[in-house]
């Protein structure tokens, strides 16, 4: 074992458990759930079981619904006991302890067809897509009938062999409810006091304690602050957090930050920094005498032990981390720091797809590591040697030629990569120019040194043309040259002050100081651009047909944004189309109104409207390379994660 992370991998006691390490991966909903039932499915054993065998200590469930009504809570579902049963059984053979997070949405939990949500009172608040709902404001007797629901929880999850329950008490959701003067105007005695607000937690901790009993771990996770104004703040939760953790009864508590009206900060992304939220559980930890659990962008495990050394935590929780290298506690304990995936904090397998595809239940992915929710599949979590060892030439060394190579490589086949720039990443490295968004050269960090690690021979600085593809004479050929910028067909379009996002970002030309931006990318790649112009100071304008900018944007990620761009003065303007760019001017119009309005001065006009397939080598070779396969954007342009995705199938087809 690596000695440098003594505190990281030193053992803990909560409550009436010895936890072998302080990782643990904290509540979150990968979506893995058996229709017809309503219940978790194999997906999500195995995903669990996978963080087990990778060494992490503690592992927490998903949201497990409780409620009054029968319709809506998942403990009183047939076969809650067994299903829950299987998985601890499950997590506990690989030496890790289960924990299930107790749940109710509260408000944030309706709408898109959902019932309603209950809340203490009726103030609008929005759910998980992004839409303001109306609750129900809950009767005496259905405050009461809640209790109880937590209280049964806690013992179906006792019964079926879990060490512990953790009451939701963060983000919104129906405990931090009743706590937050913002979202509680009750006048009888669940409100109005900060004693009253805290009557209901408080006796939802009584109530699951006594179901529970003292042979089993109760833990609670807070949002430390709302981060919203006329919400409870990091120093009213310094009065609050005592008054939960006095009586005894909690073993433990999770520190968070946000609601769903600030969701940036309770699944921040990289534009967040490292340890972002790690102060909120340093605060807490000098006024509670319970093992206390910080987040807030941990990725790095030297980063982790030094959160523990320094006595902020007591243990670190790593979702995303774990989500993209489910073997990362077993690679810091053995000392393989390289060889350790780190989340990237793009929000866009993970967080993206609960946002977007949530009604689908296709569950989450993962840009770094597309084995997620496969890791049943035979050939996914073990990959399956090659049957005949092939030379395997890949073009283009962005994610998904990476990806390919990587896994190809890993299988057996002699992999030869080309790259016609100087360095591996592709677009990552133009995205990572814009301020915040240098998470992405992770990305290139691990695939480069898995490179190296596996053998493949990477060929920079090389334009590859058909003829070399004859001269090396594969057995198999994979065209990932990925795209390039698309440049609509517009009036003035080529006029000597029309540059497109790629220029710009790569610093191949200088902007004026006003500068309109075309930003019909539906993406970040308009927004990051308009942030990166702003940091010089210039003046901008975002321009976009929707009718808001960014609108396959995460929700996490779109608020960060927006609170840089609208801080520093760029305007955004939606429902805009350009019609002509004459010389200095910019002619939009309306899409509903057809109105039009210039836009006079104008020294810069910057194309930000995606990409377009780069493929015309794919159809140079078809018809004399017998094995040809095409990948990533050079095969439909679309998000990073949907590259790395369609590479890992590939990789595993060759």
């Amino acid at each position: 074992m690596s000695q440098q992370f003594k505190h990281l991998f030193s053992p803990i006691k909560i409550g009436p458990v010895i936890v072998r390490n302080r990782i643990v991966s904290s509540s979150h909903h990968p979506l893995f759930i058996n229709m017809q039932t309503g219940l978790h499915d194999d997906r999500m054993v195995n995903y669990w079981a996978a963080k087990a065998k990778g060494g992490v200590g503690l592992i927490e469930s998903y949201l497990t619904t409780t409620h009054p009504q029968l319709a809506q809570d998942i403990f009183r579902r047939p076969g809650v006991v067994e299903t829950f049963k299987r998985a601890a059984d499950v997590i506990h053979t690989h030496g890790a302890k289960f924990v299930c997070q107790i749940a109710n949405s509260g408000s944030q939990g309706g709408g898109f067809g959902a019932p309603s949500g209950w809340a203490p009172s009726v103030v609008l608040t929005p759910d998980g897509q992004g839409v303001l709902n109306a609750p129900h404001e809950m009767t005496m007797d259905e405050i009461h009938a809640f209790v109880e629901a937590f209280a049964r929880a806690a013992a179906v999850m006792k019964s079926a062999g879990a060490d512990g329950v953790q009451i939701h008490g963060a983000h919104g959701y129906i405990v931090n409810e009743f706590m937050s003067p913002f979202t509680n105007k009750r006048t009888d005695e669940y409100g109005g006091s900060l004693e009253n607000r805290m009557r209901f937690p408080l006796e939802v901790i009584d109530a699951v304690r006594a179901a529970a009993g003292n042979d089993f771990i109760v833990g609670i996770r807070i949002s430390a602050d709302e981060f919203v104004p006329g919400g409870f703040t990091l120093d009213d939760m310094l009065v609050m957090a005592p008054m939960m953790t006095r009586g005894g009864k909690l073993d433990y508590i999770s520190v968070s930050g946000g609601v769903y009206r600030t969701i940036g900060t309770a699944i921040e992304s990289m534009y967040y920094p490292l340890s972002s939220f790690v102060y909120l559980a340093a605060a807490l930890k000098q006024v509670v005498d319970i093992p206390v659990v910080a987040r807030g962008r941990i990725t790095d495990p030297i980063q982790a032990e030094e959160i523990l050394a320094k006595g902020q935590a007591d243990m670190v929780s790593i979702v995303r981390g774990i989500i993209s290298d489910p073997e990362w506690a077993n690679k810091a304990k053995e000392g393989r720091l390289d060889e350790i995936r780190k989340c990237i904090g793009c929000n866009e397998g993970c967080w993206g797809s609960v946002y977007f595809t949530r009604l689908l239940v296709r569950g989450i992915t993962c840009t770094m590591n597309p084995v997620i929710g496969k890791e049943g599949e035979a050939g996914w979590s073990e990959l399956v040697p090659a049957a005949r060892k092939k030379r395997v030439m890949v073009i283009g060394g962005g994610p998904a030629g990476l990806e390919t190579a990587r896994v190809a490589a890993a299988r057996g086949h002699h992999v030869t990569l080309y790259e016609k720039g100087s360095d591996l990443g592709g677009q990552t490295l133009i995205a990572a120019k814009a301020p915040g968004r240098d998470g992405f050269l992770d990305l290139s960090r691990y695939q480069k040194y898995q490179m190296t690690l596996l053998g493949v021979d990477v060929r920079l600085n090389t334009q590859v043309t058909p003829e070399l593809v004859k001269q090396e004479n594969p057995e198999a050929v994979v065209v990932a040259t990925g795209s390039v910028p698309h440049i609509p067909d517009i009036p003035g379009i080529k006029g000597k002050n029309v540059v497109n996002v790629w220029q710009v970002l790569n610093g191949e030309v200088e902007t004026g100081n006003s500068v309109v931006i075309i930003g019909d990318d539906d993406h970040i790649q308009s927004l990051s651009t308009a942030d990166f112009l702003a940091e010089q100071g210039k003046k901008v304008e975002v321009l976009c047909w929707g009718y808001y900018h960014g609108p396959k944007i995460e929700p996490a990620t779109r608020q960060a944004i927006y609170q840089r761009l609208l801080t520093k003065g760029v305007v955004l303007t939606p429902t805009t189309a350009v019609k002509e760019i004459a010389g200095d001017a910019v002619v939009t119009y309306n899409i509903f109104t057809n109105q039009e309005r210039r836009i006079e001065g104008v020294d810069t006009v910057v194309v930000a409207c995606g990409g377009r397939e780069n493929n015309a080598l794919y159809y140079a070779l078809k018809g004399f390379v017998e094995e040809l396969y095409l990948v990533g954007d050079a095969n439909g342009v679309r998000k990073i994660h949907d590259a790395t995705n369609e590479a890992a199938v590939l990789g595993r087809m060759l």
